[in-house]
């Protein structure tokens, strides 16, 4: 992979190279790696992918002008990958792998909700990271996009063909960690009162409690009933 990237391009004064040692033992996985490249990476931008890509097609310069293409688009752009699914469950994908080759679906650049580990281009100019709650080697990518998100970024699937040695692999360890998300997501999004200094209010993912529960009368009645439950 690394003499494949340096063929490519990827070389020079302006480009590093980050490994994790995990040979002995997992010390990183793919949450708390992506996040300790983030902090120690040099770089305007991280590319955080799997050890058995191949980039036998696309190179360096090509990456470089798909990039400058969402700086133009989107200055709000915060990963970036080869592969990944919009809002509405649609594949948009560049790539060449074990099953498919020369597979390009979907008109790219191409806005997404979620994106495939095997190839992450982050932008280090924004303030991202994975869940630190979160482990595994499974939808960490997902994980990323959604925190991005979150702060009102967004992430891309661009036209960029490299290979891939594996098709992925879905097995217990994967829905595992699947589970793990589903239940960050459900505390994220609980509903509850929020207790601010110059203010209160409530945040729900639910437009009818929005409605009811930031009334005074009702915020009122909130406040009293916590009041309570400190005094007990």
């Amino acid at each position: 992979m690394v003499e494949s990237a340096k063929q490519a391009g990827f070389s020079g004064s302006d480009v590093e190279f980050l490994y994790f040692d995990n040979k002995q033992s997992n010390q990183y996985d793919g949450y708390s790696g992506i996040n300790k490249a983030i902090r120690i990476a040099r770089g305007k931008y991280l590319i955080f992918c799997h050890q058995d890509i191949l980039f036998k097609f696309d190179s360096r310069a090509i990456l470089d002008q798909r990039i400058e293409e969402l700086e133009q688009l989107d200055p709000n752009w915060a990963v970036a990958g080869n592969a990944g699914k919009s809002k509405f469950g649609q594949v948009k994908i560049r790539i060449s792998d074990v099953n498919y080759s020369d597979l390009h679906v979907g008109p790219l650049p191409s806005e997404v909700m979620t994106l495939d580990e095997n190839f992450l281009v982050i932008n280090r100019q924004q303030n991202i990271a994975c869940s630190p709650v979160l482990s595994g080697f499974h939808i960490y990518g997902t994980d990323l996009c959604q925190n991005a998100n979150a702060l009102g970024l967004k992430n891309y699937a661009i036209d960029f063909h490299l290979y891939h040695k594996s098709p992925g692999r879905v097995d217990q360890t994967y829905y595992d960690a699947q589970n793990a998300f589903m239940q960050l997501q459900y505390h994220r999004k609980q509903s509850q009162f929020i207790w601010a200094m110059c203010s209160s209010f409530f945040v729900s993912s639910s437009r009818v409690l929005l409605f009811i529960c930031n009334r005074y009368r009702v915020l009122r009645w909130a406040r009293t009933v916590n009041k309570r439950r400190t005094r007990v």
